[in-house]
């Protein structure tokens, strides 16, 4: 795609905080710049508010950060780069980015050293037909009056380079996904030959994506390999590019780091090859906010390039893009006593409203019923808290107005509470078949582990194996458990699940869902089902149970376990199985996508109200038998 032909604007002030620099440091330069793009706002957003990329792409040098806590909260971000091959060198603060998804981001930077005071860019997507129109602006004050005669060569010069980035962001917006350049077709054969030579190889489709992403993607996204983000974009099982991924350890292609992400910013603030080199606490810089870690949400394995086969640099050309944070929907920056609105458009969820300057959250839940129209969502910011704490409104669009009333600038973000769903968190991976095989050794360090916020397990059993060892004889007896453990094994894949340890006959297995949970107990049953109907006689009969809740990740026997009160309801809930029926606990049967699933099941369900045991009071449990199978 050729880059577009921009029309200059008229000058226009900047957009950031609706501040203009002060008068009294000299004139403002103002460039502004528009493009017309053949993507809708929706699907360019996240290639065009991408600044860490479009900088690299538009030929910009790399930036290193610091960050300097502040008494009241946040941090100061302060940034030096070089330009011209090192000679000038530039010195700033960068404040916060402001952005509304899908609309504009603006930042503004105040220079210490170099040619330029103050400097503000900001972009403005606009729908326009099938379209965007995408509107630049750059104000901007000098401190060499001298380079004044340069600014049209430079003007132009800059114009053209990002043309060309947000060309090529368009182009990637609109798909599918760039395919291999021809000189990169060589690492590509060597990746394929790698993940070959795999015990259980990988190949097909899967091996092709994977090569073709390690040979020929942009270095950040090779340093930096999200397995469920490439099945997401290819349209691919999560567990098959996760696979391929593990191939790729296993075989001296890829390597394999656990990250420890900050819960506000989501940033990775430990690395480390195992489990074993991390630590419960860490602490974000950028954030000013120190956290535990939490083994489903904030602990990530990611995978990158060995550079024997494609070296990239780590290189940071903007830590403050909104694509850094894609989880933050709004963030705008509240000088004292002073109000903003914004209007947005939202699905059904929960969502959160926090400051880094407020002590407080407000947690904000849209409804999807609801009167159309925008309705006010109003909130003020105070050093104790947010106000109101809690919101609920219709969803849809929404005129969003905010007032600060503390003495200091106060930035507001509305965030989506969900953890990122690309993320294999420690839950996806640790207990997945094959990094089981590969690191069965690597655990949490003996007395240590971690926080699982919210897990589900599921327990099942087989009813009557010893009988059937007595009956049959242990060779056919045998034989049977095994095909049992295949049907499980394979439910459990390809919901997204983990095989924690089998027990004799039984199996632990966790997931990261109740719905994933419900999905592969559903799939057990069918499966064996299918095998009674094939063998005849003697028809093997499964007890199943479920629980969602806290627990513990721990090392126990030299592997990761999950212990807590939630493992005990889980393994009772299967202890109240009959045979031929799944017990849920109430967390599980009252997620909507476990009611969901349930509901396009045919199937009978009882209420049960049962002690369980060694476990005090009664519980309310829910016996659900699928018809058929």
């Amino acid at each position: 795609m050729a880059a577009p032909d921009p029309s200059v604007l008229p000058p226009a002030p900047p957009l950031l905080g609706e501040e203009a620099p002060a008068a009294q440091a000299g004139p403002v330069e103002t460039w502004a710049w528009e493009w017309r793009l053949a993507v809708p706002p929706g699907r360019l957003w996240p290639f065009a508010s991408d600044t860490d990329r479009l900088n690299r792409l538009a030929g910009l040098p790399p930036v290193r950060y610091r960050f300097e806590p502040r008494p009241g909260g946040g941090s100061r971000t302060l940034a030096e780069m070089r330009l011209l091959f090192g000679l000038v060198r530039l010195r700033y603060e960068e404040t916060p980015f402001e952005w509304v998804l899908n609309r504009r981001y603006a930042v503004r930077r105040t220079f210490a050293r170099g040619p330029l005071r103050e400097y503000v860019a900001a972009s403005e997507l606009h729908p326009e037909g099938e379209g965007t129109r995408l509107v630049q602006t750059v104000a901007f004050r000098l401190r060499w009056p001298l380079l004044r005669p340069l600014l049209p060569l430079v003007e132009a010069h800059v114009r053209r380079r990002f043309g060309r980035a947000l060309a090529r962001a368009a182009g990637e917006a609109a798909g599918p996904p760039p395919v291999g350049r021809r000189e990169d077709s060589a690492t590509e054969e060597r990746v394929l030959r790698l993940l070959a030579a795999a015990r259980p190889p990988v190949e097909g489709e899967p091996a092709r994506l994977l090569a073709r992403h390690v040979a020929s993607a942009p270095d950040g996204e090779v340093r930096l390999i999200r397995p469920f983000a490439l099945a997401r974009r290819h349209g691919r099982p999560r567990a098959e590019m996760l696979e391929a991924c593990l191939a790729g350890v296993e075989t001296g292609a890829l390597n394999l780091t656990w990250a420890v992400l900050c819960p506000h910013c989501r940033g990775a603030q430990q690395r480390a090859g195992s489990l074993a080199e991390l630590e419960r606490e860490s602490y974000c810089p950028a954030c000013n906010v120190r956290f535990e870690a939490q083994f489903d949400l904030s602990v990530e394995a990611t995978f990158s390039s060995v550079p024997s086969l494609r070296a990239v640099k780590e290189e940071t050309y903007c830590t403050g893009s909104p694509q850094n944070t894609p989880h933050i929907l709004q963030q705008i920056l509240l000088p004292p006593g002073r109000e903003r609105a914004e209007e947005l458009e939202l699905p059904p969820g929960t969502y959160r409203l926090r400051s880094p300057q407020s002590a407080g959250y407000a947690s904000l839940r849209l409804h999807p019923e609801g009167p159309p129209g925008g309705r006010p969502l109003e909130v003020e910011v105070f050093p104790g808290g947010i106000r109101p704490p809690q919101i609920d409104l219709a969803a849809g669009r929404l005129l969003f107005r905010c007032r600060n009333r503390g003495e200091a600038d106060a930035l507001l973000v509305l965030e989506r509470t969900a953890w990122a769903d690309d993320a294999a968190t420690g839950i996806d991976v640790a207990f997945f078949e094959r990094y089981r095989r590969l690191f069965g050794a690597d655990a949490f360090r003996p007395g240590e582990g971690l926080a699982a916020h919210n897990v589900t397990l599921l327990f099942t059993d087989l009813k009557g194996s010893t009988a059937m060892y007595e009956a049959i004889g242990d060779a056919p007896a045998y034989g049977r458990v095994r095909d049992h453990f295949g049907i499980l094994e394979e439910a459990i894949r390809t919901n997204g699940g983990g095989l924690v340890k089998t027990i004799g006959d039984a199996v632990m297995a966790s997931f990261k869902t109740p719905g994933d949970a419900v999905r592969a107990a559903l799939a057990m049953h069918a499966g064996i089902g299918r095998w009674n109907a094939e063998h005849g006689r003697e028809p093997l009969v499964l007890k199943m149970g479920a629980h969602a809740g806290h627990a513990l990740v721990v090392t126990s026997n030299g592997r990761l376990d999950f212990f807590g009160r939630m493992v005990n309801i889980a393994a009772r809930a299967q202890e109240a199985s009959q045979g031929g029926d799944i017990v849920l606990t109430p967390p599980v049967y009252e997620d909507p996508e476990a009611a969901r699933l349930l509901a396009e099941t045919p199937h009978r369900a009882e209420a049960l109200s049962l002690p369980l045991r060694g476990i005090e009071g009664s519980f309310l449990l829910r016996r659900v038998r699928p018809l058929g199978g």
